[in-house]
Parts: structure tokens; C-alpha cells; sequence
């Protein structure tokens, strides 16, 4: 009985020494993050610019000026045409260079992966100057190069002076950048996959499409679904690159994206109540993404 005692005694002593040592952390959390948040939410409500000395309460009214703006519809396309861009060519591309770095053994694949994960050593502003070089219409690389294989002249395409091409050339760069990153998260998964499995699949007579189709692509739903979530959160809050690439969303708004928008109405237009206002649609658009992905991805990771 008193060993009992002594056991309750000294659970409810380390709950408490447990709760002491995470104060601070929760202090943390509340002061740096929930503060901030409902703070923004405030502010979202307020007419709150450069020309307002006391930010006044409008309610919804930034909300409502976001929608009715003409460029909302355009923005938000743009957005979402590079996030679909963005997650299903580089989780495509990162899935098949992972598979085929398998395949070509291990020193040789180290090699390559080394290669690929290079440039995410380098900062986005970087990476947008030099792809602006490469992009040139007249003197990039990529131009020179397709006229050097016969492309005609008129043909070749001006990939950040073309309203139609600016979100493919914006996620081309994005893609290159980051490719690298995700290709260690899918070969880690690769390497979890048992030998055994192909072994057999091999006895059964099974072929490399059918052996991916059915035993690689499977097993790697847990790496797809860490990806796929990664790949859109940071592709809606991308800001740098994009940015830096189109010499700030251009041509017109072609170039903006949800982000640079949010850039735009507060540094330059100075409506920060408006733009925080953007900030929490934008909040709210990742939150909304990531639910119906996670729903979707772990359901699928049950099944396989």
C-alpha cells in the first residue's frame, strides 16, 4: 500500500517538474506565435495604412476590396496554375531521378544526388538573377541554345517577356531549385523498401513498369505524402524567386503571384491592413490545401 503512495506520489511530483520545464516553451509559443496571429487578425479588420494614424475597425471590408479587385481573379489563377505545376512536375520528376539513382548503384548515385541537391545550397534571390540571365530573350543561354538546334528565330519563345509563358518559366526555376531536396526524401524511401519484395515480384515474372507500379510506388506513399505536403506549402508562401525572376510580377500581373501581391500592397501601396488581410487569405488557402491532401494522401497510405 504505501509503495502505491510512494508511486502516485512521484508521478504527480514529475508532472509537475515536467509542466515547470515546459513553460518556458509554451511562454514561447504564446508570445511569438499566438500573439503575433491574433494581433494580424486585429488588424486584418482596421483600415490600418501609412495615412492612418489610428488604425480604425471595418470589419470584412479588406476582405470584400481583396475579392472585388480586378486583379484577384488573375493572381489567384496564376497561383494556383504554378502550385499544381510546382507539386506534380517536381514530385513526377523527383520520384522518377530517384528511381533511376537506385538503379544506377551507389557510388555513381551518390555522385548525382550531390549534384542535384547543389543548388539548394544557394539562395532564391540568386537562383532568380542567374535564371533571368539564362531566360534572356536576346543573349540567355537557353534562346542561343534552341537556335543552335534550328529552332527559327521567331519561334523562340521569350520566356519573361510572354504573359503565357511566365508562370511555366517561374515554375521550370523552381523545379531545377528544389528538385534535389525531394529526391533524398523518395531515394530514403526507396532504400526502406525490402529487397525481398522485388525478389519475388521478379519469380512472378513481373517487368520494371509493373514492378513500380505495383511494389515502388505503393511502399512510397508515406515519402508522397510528406512531399506533396512540403512541395504545396512551399510553393503558396513562395516569395524570392518568384519575385526576383519576373523584376517584381511583371509582365503586368502576369508574373504576380498571391505573395508578391501581398509584397506589392504593402511596401508599395502602404495599405497594410489590406495586405495582412491578403496575408490571412493566404494563411487560410495553406490551411485549407494541406487538410484536403493529408485527408486524401493518409487515406491512400492506409489503403496501400
Amino acid at each position: 500500500m504505501n509503495g502505491m503512495r510512494r508511486s502516485v506520489h512521484f508521478k504527480k511530483v514529475w508532472a509537475r517538474i515536467g509542466v515547470l520545464m515546459s513553460l518556458p516553451a509554451i511562454l514561447s509559443v504564446a508570445i511569438f506565435v499566438f500573439t503575433p496571429l491574433f494581433m494580424n487578425i486585429g488588424y486584418s479588420l482596421t483600415d490600418y495604412s501609412v495615412s492612418s494614424t489610428v488604425p480604425r475597425f471595418i470589419g470584412l471590408e479588406n476582405f470584400k476590396n481583396i475579392i472585388n479587385d480586378m486583379n484577384f481573379k488573375l493572381i489567384m489563377t496564376n497561383t494556383l496554375k504554378l502550385a499544381l505545376l510546382y507539386v506534380i512536375g517536381l514530385n513526377t520528376l523527383a520520384i522518377l531521378v530517384s528511381v533511376l539513382i537506385v538503379q544506377v548503384g551507389r557510388k555513381l548515385g551518390n555522385f548525382v544526388k550531390s549534384v542535384l541537391y547543389f543548388p539548394c545550397l544557394l539562395a532564391m534571390v540568386v537562383v532568380g538573377f542567374i535564371w533571368r540571365i539564362l531566360f534572356n530573350y536576346t543573349h540567355g543561354m537557353i534562346n542561343k541554345a534552341l537556335m543552335f538546334l534550328g529552332v527559327p528565330e521567331n519561334l523562340v519563345p521569350e520566356w519573361l517577356g510572354d504573359p503565357k509563358m511566365i508562370i511555366y518559366s517561374i515554375g521550370i526555376t523552381i523545379i531545377w531549385y528544389a528538385l534535389g531536396y525531394y529526391v533524398v526524401i523518395y531515394y530514403a524511401g526507396l532504400m526502406s523498401i525490402p529487397v525481398e519484395l522485388y525478389e519475388v515480384s521478379n519469380i512472378e515474372g513481373a517487368n520494371k513498369w509493373q514492378e513500380f507500379l505495383y511494389v515502388t510506388l505503393p511502399l512510397l506513399a508515406p515519402s508522397i505524402t510528406i512531399n506533396v505536403v512540403l512541395t504545396s506549402m512551399a510553393i503558396i508562401g513562395s516569395f524570392d524567386l518568384p519575385y526576383t525572376l519576373t523584376n517584381g510580377g511583371g509582365p503586368g500581373k502576369f508574373g504576380t503571384t498571391l505573395p508578391v501581391w501581398i509584397y506589392q500592397t504593402y511596401f508599395h501601396d502602404y495599405l497594410y491592413g489590406k495586405a495582412i488581410a491578403q496575408a490571412a487569405m493566404l494563411t487560410g488557402i495553406a490551411v485549407i490545401i494541406a487538410t484536403i491532401e493529408l485527408k486524401i494522401l493518409l487515406k491512400r497510405e492506409v489503403r496501400a
